[in-house]
């Protein structure tokens, strides 16, 4: 279908994904995280509130500006008619659980879409529990040291290949790391029952040592 409607001319075609992967001879652009600005015009459009802070400022600068989590956010801080301040509060006290505004609308959702498709299952049982690691680490992972941090994780360069694919994390100066939000989400809250994190910090200590 792709193919046969870009034979016209006077048709252009915008496709978005979850994924990076796209159709053959189409180009995909890149996307660059929003600036304050733009970040700034998704919140105060939503959430009127009569004048800007600074507080607001540091929050998105918290959410990496991820677009979505921006809207979550403004949207709840309208629903709840909470000033600055108290949203400045509900999000050091709650964080990404603060970003729900309704059914199945809420970072959590669009996360757990992406876990659920069957491009991260087929990834294997291990797939979760490596994004937690990623996310435990606010740098991320060295991917030069995949073989070496996961040596009980076949195809673990793959697997992680994958995650950047599917738009769960990205590459930053040879680490692979993910946005703040995502990162709050997937942390685990036991680090201690994650034995893929314990191995990974296991070998860290024994690095340091």
């Amino acid at each position: 279908m792709v193919e046969e409607l870009c034979q016209f001319r006077t048709i252009c075609l915008c496709i978005t994904s979850r994924i990076t992967t796209v159709p053959q001879q189409c180009k995909r652009p890149g996307i660059p995280t929003l600036s304050m600005e733009a970040a700034c015009d998704i919140f105060y459009g939503i959430y009127d509130n009569s004048g800007r802070s600074e507080i607001i400022n540091l929050l998105l600068m918290q959410l990496d500006f991820h677009a979505l989590s921006v809207t979550l956010l403004a949207t709840t801080a309208s629903h709840n008619m909470w000033d600055h301040d108290r949203l400045a509060r509900e999000w050091d006290k709650n964080r990404t659980k603060v970003l729900r505004t309704a059914h199945n609308e809420s970072l959590a959702a669009a996360i757990e879409l992406s876990l659920d498709s069957p491009t991260f299952q087929k990834l294997g049982p291990d797939a979760r529990e490596l994004l937690e690691v990623i996310a435990f680490f606010p740098q991320g992972v060295d991917e030069n040291k995949i073989e070496r941090l996961f040596p009980t994780t076949s195809d673990g360069a793959n697997i992680f290949n994958k995650f950047c694919i599917l738009s769960l994390t990205y590459r930053s100066n040879r680490f692979v790391t993910m946005l703040a939000p995502l990162r709050d989400y997937l942390c685990p809250q036991n680090p201690m029952s994650a034995p893929l994190l314990a191995q990974t910090t296991a070998y860290y200590t024994g690095a340091k040592n």
